[in-house]
């Protein structure tokens, strides 16, 4: 029983940590790189190489089903959450005070009829 519940977790997590270097990677490669130099952060390149290279190292660690590792937890794995960890806690907020994505036209602020 505890096994089977070990083995759920270490796979929700694992799961976890993979999206979230994924929706990392595009929200960096999606922000301007004048705002990576405005906010005093590393270059836009370097994180999108360092999110890049942290969401191939979570999949890599996804138990079997999905990857061919056994869970999140070795060294490089932890790295790979720190990375976004850093990423999504100090880096994030500050480019975002300096340009945001690209956003579409939206239509509730159209003015007009």
């Amino acid at each position: 029983m505890f096994g089977t519940l070990q083995q759920l977790i270490v796979f929700a997590l694992s799961t976890a940590a993979f999206v979230g270097a994924i929706w990392g990677l595009i929200d960096a490669a999606r922000r301007p790189n004048s705002a990576f130099q405005a906010a005093g952060k590393q270059s836009k390149t370097l994180w999108v190489v360092i999110l890049a290279a942290a969401t191939v190292v979570a999949f890599l660690a996804l138990p079997w089903p999905l990857g061919t590792g056994g869970g999140i937890g070795g060294i490089l794995g932890i790295a790979a959450v720190v990375a976004v960890i850093v990423y999504f806690v100090d880096v994030r907020p500050k480019v975002s005070q300096y340009g945001g994505p690209p956003q579409g036209r939206n239509r509730m602020n159209q003015g007009g009829w």
